[in-house]
């Protein structure tokens, strides 16, 4: 292989994992969905499969300074779209890249 073959596969590299989107170990198992808010794609997992429902929320692609607020924003009305469940009020935490939440499928 050439020199510049071997300085591009870090770019490669990292251009393919930012092409997908894997929740965490723990929520491995739960129903995925996809939606675009804003023009912003996300990914979500929603876990049923206990007697605390909760979800994480993924963006997917780069973000800019300045874009971050926005996407906070964003990322529980991807949940609760998704999801079609509330957020428990004060269960949010994360940043703009991944957010969980606990879910309150009894009220929307």
């Amino acid at each position: 292989m050439g020199r510049d073959t071997w300085r591009m596969k870090p770019l490669l590299l990292s251009l393919m994992l930012a092409a997908c989107a894997s929740p965490d170990r723990t929520f491995w198992g739960a129903e995925a969905g996809r939606i675009t808010l804003d023009g912003r794609e996300y990914a979500v997992y929603v876990d049923r499969d206990r007697a605390r429902p909760r979800v994480q929320v993924i963006r997917l692609g780069y973000a800019r300074r300045g874009q971050h607020e926005a996407i906070l924003a964003a990322m529980p009305r991807a949940a609760e779209a998704v999801s079609g469940c509330a957020l428990v009020e004060g269960s949010v935490q994360g940043d703009s890249g991944v957010m969980n939440a606990r879910l309150d499928c009894g009220r929307v």
